[in-house]
């Protein structure tokens, strides 16, 4: 009986550690620009932030693009940060790889003109857990991931809304 709970605590620490770290990760992520500069979610602490992890072979992407730059234009005056993070690849010959300029020029096409960010060797996408593309994550103003919106719908409206009401609860 006393081996038992004890495996099960050991376990449970082991996932509460595992987890922790990736948390710890996650709130000092790193990403390059399309432009080469680097962003840093520590260096956003106390504004709103908002990643989408996409690529330019996921098909609602050229949808989600235009409504992300809807919300960057109506939060971004309150503190509020939109990025677009691709997790194409920076290799090239490799599958899903693009360039620096196709990125841009993939975001422009689709309406967003907020800088695009790289994660290519996906380990902000492993670090905040994800296991699918698009998703939008909302960070706090302390830097915690308080939404997750895995998927954009066929109606960027809906989603749009649904990102919205969240953001707006973050600034009151």
């Amino acid at each position: 009986m006393l081996r038992r709970y004890f495996s099960k605590t050991v376990i449970m620490v082991i996932l509460a550690v595992t987890g922790f770290y990736s948390s710890t990760q996650a709130q000092t992520a790193t990403f390059r620009t399309t432009e080469g500069q680097t962003v840093s979610l520590s260096d956003l602490r106390g504004k709103i932030v908002v990643l989408s992890f996409g690529g330019t072979w996921v098909p609602l992407e050229s949808k989600e693009l235009p409504a992300l730059q809807k919300i960057s234009d109506r939060y971004s005056a309150r503190g509020v940060k939109v990025f677009w993070v691709s997790i194409n690849s920076s290799r090239e010959g490799a599958k899903n790889f693009s360039s620096d300029a196709n990125l841009q020029a993939f975001a422009q096409r689709s309406g967003f003109t907020q800088p695009v960010l790289r994660d290519p060797d996906q380990e902000a996408y492993k670090a905040f857990n994800l296991d699918a593309i698009p998703t939008v994550i909302i960070i706090d103003r302390q830097g915690n991931v308080v939404k997750k919106y895995v998927g954009f719908g066929t109606d960027p409206g809906e989603s749009y809304s649904e990102i919205s009401k969240v953001i707006e609860q973050l600034l009151n």
